[in-house]
């Protein structure tokens, strides 16, 4: 058996890091998370590489820009690259699989794209550096992968999705059963992967939740657990002088534009304008819910981990790949480079990883790819744009003053980087 530890890649989808009680949430919602964070490392100001799905995750994964990797905006298809922690790990011999979304190339071609790549043929066939691959993608209780669409239809239940709910932030009922939602099924897989598995190999599991992404749904008891809570308002919209971008988002103007455009990517069309303060607690309400039920489920996997032996050696990590506006300025979703889109939970535990480490000063999700590596004894091969962290985790010197956020947009005629500092955050568009 390698003395190597095991490595336990947990994100989410569309989580900004206020929502967590760790980063200052009034509202319990994450007992398991913020117990995640005092037995390990949290960074107080991490923000990701760029404030949309796809090359957020794949940065992540490589520890390289969204423009390095040429994968620059949902949409697009990441190229692949050896930089990818699963090529890594798995040359240093690494059990490496993937449970959850992965979303590095379009949501509804990625089933076909995994299955190509894994039965192709060749002694090591992999999808982006996953071995083994249980895709769950898309939101809310119209998922689909074929592993959970089996078991779902093994269910008799039908996977339905109400007409029109993600057009807004109206928040509508889960129409499953709650042991069908993609958390409970992703968990479900993890649990079974930690109990079943052998103890010859270390393993590398990126564990990928669709929540809290709208469409806003979750099942009870979460959809209605915050209905009373004391929630944050949140940052109204400038009611004046709005620039023509802010202006053209916010009132769904892009037609008038020459020549006309249909979005900002991640930020979904709508006259935000209409909306009004019930509109908007009803989604902050759900949100939370979703994102108790994700950690009601986590804190399944961490048990798991407890209960098999593997979490003395095992380095546990979780992120996500941008957060939400959730109603600040008037928006929902990401894509513009708010607070609430940019900065997300990042929290490390494990060998190497000193217990109630707080990190104040600017962290990036680039680093995370290099960091792990470095703690598990492989160096980083070249190209990797992102900084190890490792000595900081032990108590060490921190080694990052500032960092780079990307966007580029094609859908919006938009360029922008953002440069986060410990009092800063400037944006040049």
């Amino acid at each position: 058996m390698s003395d190597r530890p095991n490595i336990l890649l947990v994100l989410a989808d569309e989580l900004r890091a206020d929502v967590l009680g760790c980063y200052g949430s009034p509202v319990p919602a994450t007992p398991a998370l913020d117990r995640l964070a005092a037995e390990g490392a949290r960074f107080a100001d991490c923000v990701v590489t760029q404030p949309t799905c796809t090359p957020s995750r794949a940065s992540i994964l490589t520890g390289a820009y969204p423009s390095a990797l040429k994968s620059r905006m949902v949409g697009c298809f990441t190229p692949d690259d050896p930089r990818f922690l699963g090529y890594q790990l798995g040359a240093s011999g690494y059990h490496t699989l993937s449970i959850g979304k992965i979303h590095l190339v379009p949501q509804r071609a990625e089933p076909e794209r995994a299955h190509d790549a894994l039965d192709g043929g060749g002694d090591r066939a992999s999808y982006f550096g996953f071995d083994e691959v249980d895709l769950v993608n898309g939101h809310g209780d119209d998922c689909f992968g074929p592993h959970y669409e089996g078991h779902v239809a093994a269910s008799g239940v039908e996977l339905v999705t109400e007409p029109g709910a993600k057009d807004g932030p109206r928040p509508f009922p889960f129409r499953l059963p709650a042991e069908l939602h993609s958390s409970a099924y992703i968990a479900d897989r993890t649990v079974d992967f930690l109990r079943s598995r052998g103890s010859e190999r270390p393993f590398f599991a990126h564990v990928s939740f669709n929540d809290p992404h709208h469409p806003f749904t979750v099942p009870e008891p979460w959809a209605s657990q915050y209905s009373d809570a004391a929630l944050p308002e949140p940052i109204p919209h400038a009611a004046t002088d709005m620039p023509e971008w802010y202006e053209t988002i916010y009132r769904r103007r892009y037609p008038s534009l020459d020549p006309p455009v249909d979005r900002v990517t991640g930020t979904p069309p709508h006259d935000y304008a209409a909306l009004d303060a019930d509109d908007w607690r009803a989604m902050r309400t759900t949100y939370h819910g979703m994102t108790a039920c994700l950690d009601h489920h986590l804190g399944r996997i961490l048990a798991a981990l407890e209960d098999t032996g593997l979490a003395e050696r095992t380095i546990v990590v979780f992120v996500a790949d941008h957060g939400d506006y959730m109603g600040d300025h008037g928006f929902l979703g990401k894509g513009l480079p708010f607070d609430g889109a940019l900065r997300v939970p990042l929290i490390v535990r494990g060998p190497g990883v000193a217990p109630g480490t707080a990190v104040e000063d600017p962290a990036s999700t680039l680093d995370i790819a290099p960091t792990l590596l470095d703690l598990v004894g492989i160096d980083a091969p070249e190209g990797v744009q992102g900084l190890s962290v490792a000595a900081a985790l032990a108590g060490g010197a921190y080694p990052r003053t500032a960092a780079l956020t990307e966007n580029d947009d094609d859908m919006y005629p938009m360029r922008a980087r953002t440069l986060t500092t410990r009092e800063w955050r400037l944006t040049r568009w």
